[in-house]
């Protein structure tokens, strides 16, 4: 068996990308560990957050129960969020079947703080 474990993400300002990932995608900071401020995901796998301007922007997808879908989508209109319904769009069209690992889901995309491209499906 295979899985992924955690993700070193750099990222700006480490207080603000907390704030976002709790608040926004409900997720709960555990505190820090040596350099990194580390951000439980779920079970399995931590976000662990580095103190560094990031030099790309990544992608990340998380597959999420449709209750929690809807809080995030919630989330973002009340934050003026922009999202959208592909990895390009952030007009606030509806959310789109995509592909992922697990084959088509309903999807929506948005960008952290930091301009990291996320994507919440079910």
């Amino acid at each position: 068996m295979v899985e992924l474990d955690h993700m070193i993400l750099r990222v700006s300002d480490p207080a603000a990308s907390i704030r976002f990932y709790e608040g926004v995608l409900g997720f709960q900071h555990e505190g820090r560990a040596g350099p990194f401020e580390i951000v439980r995901v779920s079970e399995g796998f931590t976000l662990d957050l580095l103190a560094e301007p990031p030099t790309m922007h990544l992608h990340l997808a998380f597959r999420v129960e449709p209750e929690h879908f809807e809080r995030v989508m919630m989330q973002l209109r009340e934050r003026r969020i922009p999202f959208g319904g592909n990895h390009m769009d952030r007009s606030g069209s509806t959310p789109q079947p995509q592909y992922g690992a697990r084959g088509l889901a309903l999807a929506c995309y948005f960008e952290d703080p930091d301009g990291h491209n996320l994507e919440i499906r079910y």
